[in-house]
């Protein structure tokens, strides 16, 4: 594969990305129905129960209070780090607490995905995403990264190339752009890993009001990416 094929299906892949985390966002969780309350006669049966059956009553009171206060505990608890291997098996990274799975989906959407994870909660309409793709070695990696970021603009985006990052011994070059995908301003980085002959392309997207918060995800994700080779 050439330098441009492979900046042109980078570029592709990032953009379906995007507007997959967009499209996706209009779904609304199911609202639970309430149970239903009790009745006038439910209450009369209570009352008129025998001592010993109000007294079995109350002990399961008491039980289920406890396991209530159980569960709020877990829940007022530090939140764990969500670990992530790629399905390929090549490497493991972390995302944040509040951070779920989204591989499956990505996947849905372009083959080469082997990892993606996104925020759990949504804000102006998307939710803050990274996705990791498999693509072929290119062998100038400096060069097909700018090449990608000008493409990926296009005339009204605009993009500012990054000094490298290290992943776990490897050099990874990369790019931040701005552009609009579907009304919304989405700021994206990239940034291109070579390791063992592969290439893995890792792609953070968040509207602008989220942009700011999302960069230390990729950050930390990127310093703490252990190859299993």
């Amino acid at each position: 594969m050439t330098t441009t094929r492979a900046s042109l299906r980078t570029a592709g892949a990032a953009t379906v990305l995007a507007v997959l985390a967009l499209a996706g966002c209009a779904e609304e969780e199911p609202v639970a129905e309430p149970t239903a309350t009790s009745t006038a006669t439910d209450d009369a049966a209570t009352s008129s129960a025998p001592e010993d059956a109000q007294e079995e009553t109350a002990s399961d009171d008491v039980a289920a209070d406890t396991a209530t206060q159980t569960e709020q505990a877990e829940a007022t608890s530090e939140p764990e780090e969500l670990e992530l291997s790629a399905s390929d098996g090549s490497f493991t990274v972390t995302v944040p607490a509040g951070w779920e799975d989204a591989t499956s989906t990505a996947q849905e959407q372009t083959e080469t995905a082997v990892l993606a994870a996104r925020d759990g909660q949504r804000v102006d309409s998307f939710y803050s995403n990274i996705v990791i793709t498999q693509e072929e070695y290119v062998g100038n990696l400096t060069s097909a990264v700018e090449s990608s970021a000008e493409q990926l603009a296009g005339e009204d985006g605009e993009y500012e190339l990054l000094e490298p990052a290290e992943v776990d011994g490897n050099r990874a070059p990369g790019y931040t752009l701005v552009r609009e995908v579907q009304d919304a301003t989405v700021h994206q980085t990239q940034r291109w890993v070579s390791h063992e002959g592969t290439l893995y392309v890792v792609t953070l997207s968040a509207v602008e009001s989220q942009a700011e918060d999302a960069e230390p995800v990729l950050e930390d994700l990127l310093a703490g990416w252990s190859w299993n080779d």
